[in-house]
């Protein structure tokens, strides 16, 4: 292959990662290039049809930072095209969940029928003359404003795939349950009243897509829900806390702790937040540590088996979480532990 060439493949990834994107070389020529270094041992890799990537900077990102890259790449294709639902809300920064990142969703105001290829779903939806129904931009994508996504999202979601939505909005967006039911009167369409009934139900404090999913399975298998985000008194450091994701308190005073962990937690750099796996890990031990300090039941569960529901279920039965109406279940607002009774001594 030519000097040439390889200087104008440097060009073209090195344009295309500065954006945060694929690349999507527009000659037939440099298309052939590209694929000829594609292949399991290639340094290239095809992300989708006539997208590119190096293999070393694709691999080390993210399930949901690949699917942005290549957002920006069929954005820059597509100038005119606005993304929607669940596409527009990981491009808002919501933990979607990977089945639902591709095909990318994209806004089609005309037609009554919805399109789908490998790449792309498109949706027929009439928007209001409103300003908070038009697209807007948000970096580098042109997206549904936030409501719209939402309300998008949960119509077409399933409840425990919408609820990761539904915390991200109230939680991480600041919407409100009045936000949103006047809303919808503006953004009417089918399926609202599914969409209503699933944010009705989040709280916004999960942490994870994970503790979003597990919650709503709770609600579907009729246990008792748990107090979130439990801030427990540090036992080596006094004035210091650490949290645990969930906290259930039984009336005879037992007491169960709910952590997701998982590979997600490890590999996924949105939710790293920076840190290495490593570091993940560590810090993850660390909790572990301090809570088993307390004379409570540690329930750890991933976000795969909150996902397939049944061995979350196994696991919420073997810890003794009671289901809604048991002698166990407290009646009203979860009452928190007394740190203190439970530290061993």
């Amino acid at each position: 292959m030519s000097e040439k060439v390889e200087r104008e493949l440097r060009a073209l990834f090195a344009e295309a990662e500065a954006r945060g994107a694929c690349a999507a070389p527009s000659e037939k020529r440099l298309q052939v290039a590209c694929l000829r270094r594609t292949g399991e041992t290639g340094t290239v890799v095809s992300s989708a049809r006539g997208l590119f990537a190096r293999r070393s900077w694709w691999e080390g990102l993210g399930f949901s930072e690949q699917t942005l890259a290549i957002m920006r790449a069929v954005q820059r294709r597509h100038p005119d095209w606005a993304f929607c639902g669940p596409s527009a809300a990981l491009a808002l920064g919501c933990d979607v969940p990977y089945a639902w990142q591709r095909p990318l969703h994209v806004l089609r105001e005309s037609g009554n029928a919805s399109a789908r290829t490998a790449l792309v779903t498109h949706h027929s939806t009439t928007l209001a003359d409103d300003a908070r129904e038009r697209p807007i931009w948000h970096g580098g994508l042109h997206v549904t404003p936030l409501l719209r996504t939402v309300l998008d999202s949960l119509r077409w979601m399933s409840f425990r795939e919408g609820m990761v939505v539904a915390d991200w909005a109230m939680g991480a967006c600041g919407v409100a349950w009045q936000d949103f039911v006047e809303y919808r009167r503006v953004g009417s369409c089918r399926d609202a009243k599914r969409a209503l009934s699933t944010f009705v139900r989040a709280t916004g404090l999960a942490e994870s897509g994970g503790e979003s999913i597990a919650r709503a399975v709770m609600i579907e298998q009729g246990y008792l829900l748990p107090a979130q985000q439990v801030e427990v008194p540090d036992p080596l450091h006094p004035g210091r806390t650490f949290r645990v994701d969930f906290v259930w308190v039984r009336t005879d005073g037992r007491v169960i702790a709910g952590e997701c962990d998982g590979l997600r937690k490890l590999l996924d750099p949105e939710m790293a937040r920076g840190r290495s796996p490593q570091q993940v890990l560590l810090d993850q031990r660390k909790r572990e540590g301090l809570i088993t300090a307390y004379d409570v039941s540690v329930l750890r569960f991933t976000y795969e088996e909150a996902a397939g529901v049944t061995e979350l279920v196994q696991k919420l039965e073997l810890y003794g979480v009671p289901r809604v109406g048991s002698p166990l279940a407290p009646t009203g607002p979860m009452p928190l532990p007394d740190w203190g009774l439970l530290l061993r001594r």
